[in-house]
């Protein structure tokens, strides 16, 4: 099987698997993730496309999308706190079902890596639903290690 990976900036490529990424999410946490509706999440999602600190990288084998990873790129100030920071930090990252297992992820995570090394950022963040075990085991197999915790009280 060879894998492509390209950038796009078209969202009805990855619409399906943002579909399923979202359905995930609100699977697992719906009081705060709305299920997948087609009209509103382009709309948002093209906002974010537009955007040139947004990349979206799709993985494709022949023409089927199999694969993405968004990334936003981003510039953070230094003030009395913490010093200026650039960093990359992926929004989302969803690999086809039928494909999971055979290397998509890797190959996206790597392309991400690649390419923070090309804009000279050495700091790559992320962040998963705790109850998202899958993403919790990839993560870690990538070597990204807990930095910050959010914590929430949810009310009524």
């Amino acid at each position: 099987m060879k894998i492509e990976i390209r950038e796009i900036k078209e969202f009805n490529i990855i619409a399906p698997l943002v579909e399923e990424v979202q359905n995930l999410h609100a699977n697992i946490f719906p009081s705060v993730y709305k299920p997948f509706e087609y009209q509103g999440i382009k709309k948002e999602m093209e906002a974010m496309l537009s955007n040139e600190l947004c990349k979206v990288f799709l993985a494709k084998t022949g023409h089927e999308p199999i694969g993405y990873v968004m990334i936003l790129i981003k510039e953070i100030p230094e003030n009395a706190f913490h010093y200026s920071m650039r960093l990359i930090h992926i929004d989302q990252i969803a690999v086809a079902e039928t494909y999971k297992r055979v290397g998509v992820g890797s190959m996206l995570m790597n392309k991400v890596e690649e390419f923070s090394k090309e804009m000279k950022v050495n700091r790559i963040e992320l962040d998963h639903l705790n109850n998202n075990s899958i993403a919790k085991t990839f993560f870690h197999s990538k070597g990204f290690l807990p930095y910050r915790s959010k914590l929430i009280k949810q009310l009524i």
